[in-house]
């Protein structure tokens, strides 16, 4: 286990992203492993975005009922909802010919959330408050940036849970 979290601890945003979106994946589908590659692609993706000044609009007009992986010309595209990202022929998600593995998700992110906490802690209080989310907010880009990461991006892991119903609260 893990030492005690410090008040002042928290994590870098790319990481609580990766975190998020990899929750994300893993509610709607189930698989931890595609949701690590899902994940780490995803916070790879938005601190390009970000750096780059390029506005992330939804990859689609309307929200599809889940995950869906299509071949659309010479490529495999996977739809989280209305959001796209590329996958290889292995199965893990891309950004250009680079995979996103497993592995590489442990690198990049477990190992930072272990230095301010136990990881499968983290992995499990971001599960639960992704879960606190209607099935819509998880299947809508905009949705999910806004309701779910946004509010706690500067606070996880110090967030607390409430659920009233299906709406989420903090506090």
């Amino acid at each position: 286990m893990g030492q005690p979290m410090a008040a002042e601890s928290r994590l870098g945003r790319f990481q609580v992203m990766a975190l998020l979106q990899a929750a994300r994946y893993f509610v709607l589908t189930g698989d931890k492993e595609k949701a690590f590659s899902f994940g780490l692609n995803r916070a790879i993706f938005y601190a390009w975005a970000k750096r780059r000044g390029v506005p992330v609009a939804a990859s689609r007009e309307r929200v599809s009922r889940g995950v869906e992986v299509t071949r659309e010309e010479n490529r495999i595209v996977a739809y989280v909802g209305d959001e796209q990202a590329y996958v290889s022929s292995n199965g893990w998600f891309t950004i250009g010919d680079e995979e996103q593995r497993p592995e590489d998700f442990e690198r990049e992110v477990i190992r930072r959330v272990e230095a301010v906490m136990p990881f499968e802690e983290a992995w499990r209080l971001a599960v639960e408050y992704v879960s606190s989310f209607d099935r819509r907010v998880l299947l809508s880009q905009r949705d999910f940036y806004e309701k779910v990461y946004l509010p706690v991006r500067d606070l996880f892991p110090n967030i607390n849970i409430r659920k009233s119903g299906k709406q989420t609260t903090l506090f």
